[in-house]
């Protein structure tokens, strides 16, 4: 399978008509649901323009939610097409506060603010110098294409009852934004509102999945009761994989077989209870250690774009002691003759092929069993 860019799509401006901050969300809701988003996550995106402006620096407050990170993506020209490469992100409990504490850290405390740079080389903006107190640890990225994506993932908000609008985003704003230009001049960009303009969305579509592109997957009737899930040799770039994330997948076949259901059954790992209010460290109940950040299990559609039909995540997932037992059929609402403590996705559009990935997000060093 080809992932290719379309050569003609390579400016930030074409994909924020507005110039403002974080023009793009990514999500399962609406029209915002490409690239297959989990029910849980939130990706918030923001082209960079590296020939116009030499450093951005975001500046934000710790949310509360369970594991959020920030990744360039670079579109690099291969010759006969662009394809992404992308370094190593920052996550959560590697962000330096400025001041205050981080979360994420042991033993965690009230939230801190924190200030991220990614810049063209090796630069560092005076504003940037000027905000970061002496002695603090730099949080830099640096990259070297063109035209980079600047991606902030956000995964499982706490409970909020508060209405402010913001709960998605962990009870607090997103990050500010200032581009630096190459003499220096710094400009503070408003947060986009309202969010995922339309013709913006849609040229995003396009550098992502070109409409000259085909998948061509045949894979036939299932030959025996079994399927079988494999890692991924290496993600395609512009589907954004994740350095934190592991990822096992299953092709079910080219069609619903009428009369049949699929039944996944495993054993679930150790997660945190962080909706409730428990730090990453904490193991949910029933659980004796935080064998991951998150996982789910989520059936997607094989299209272009790839778009998710439904999720099991770690936070809605019925279990059995520490065992669950998804089910995956043609109803269109939940069947009744399944029992309460199974869990149901739904196959849905029967005109797309499907695909069932099990997302595994910071693995702990001492769990064997995840989906390395």
């Amino acid at each position: 399978i080809a992932f290719l860019m379309s050569p003609d799509v390579t400016y930030a401006d074409e994909f924020n008509a507005r110039n403002c901050g974080w023009p793009l969300l990514l999500s399962p809701e609406g029209p915002a649901n490409f690239q297959g988003p989990d029910d849980a996550a939130r990706y918030w995106i923001m082209p960079f323009d590296t020939m116009r402006y030499r450093a951005m620096t975001l500046r934000g407050t710790y949310p509360h939610l369970r594991y959020f990170a920030i990744a360039a993506y670079e579109v690099v020209d291969k010759g006969s097409g662009y394809d992404f490469e992308v370094g190593d992100p920052l996550y959560d409990a590697e962000i330096n506060p400025d001041q205050g504490a981080n979360p994420f850290v042991r033993p965690g405390g009230s939230n801190g603010t924190y200030t991220v740079e990614i810049s063209r080389g090796d630069f560092q903006s005076a504003a940037r110098a000027r905000t970061v107190p002496k002695g603090v640890p730099s949080n830099r990225i640096t990259v070297t294409a063109d035209l980079v994506w600047i991606v902030l993932r956000a995964y499982v908000p706490d409970a909020d009852a508060s209405l402010s609008g913001q709960s998605l985003m962990g009870g607090v704003p997103l990050p500010t934004i200032t581009l630096t230009d190459y003499n220096g001049v710094p400009d503070e960009l408003e947060t986009c509102s309202p969010i995922n303009k339309w013709s913006d969305l849609m040229a995003l579509g396009r550098h992502l999945f070109p409409p000259e592109i085909d998948l061509p997957v045949d894979e036939g009737t299932p030959s025996s009761n079994r399927l079988w899930f494999a890692s991924p040799k290496k993600p395609p770039g512009n589907l954004w994989p994740n350095a934190d994330g592991k990822y096992l997948m299953m092709l079910p076949g080219n069609e619903y077989q009428d009369g049949r259901v699929i039944v996944i059954r495993g054993k679930a790992p150790g997660f945190p209870d962080t909706f409730n209010g428990s730090a990453i460290w904490n193991p949910a109940r029933s659980f004796r250690s935080v064998d991951m950040r998150y996982w789910a299990m989520c059936n997607m559609n094989l299209t272009w774009p790839p778009s998710v039909v439904a999720c099991a995540t770690d936070l809605t997932t019925r279990l059995q002691g520490q065992e669950y037992t998804i089910v995956v059929s043609d109803d269109r609402q939940r069947p009744d003759w399944l029992r309460p403590n199974v869990n149901w996705l739904p196959w849905g559009d029967v005109q797309y092929q499907k695909f069932v990935v099990l997302r595994n997000i910071l693995p702990s060093a001492e769990f064997p069993h995840d989906a390395e």
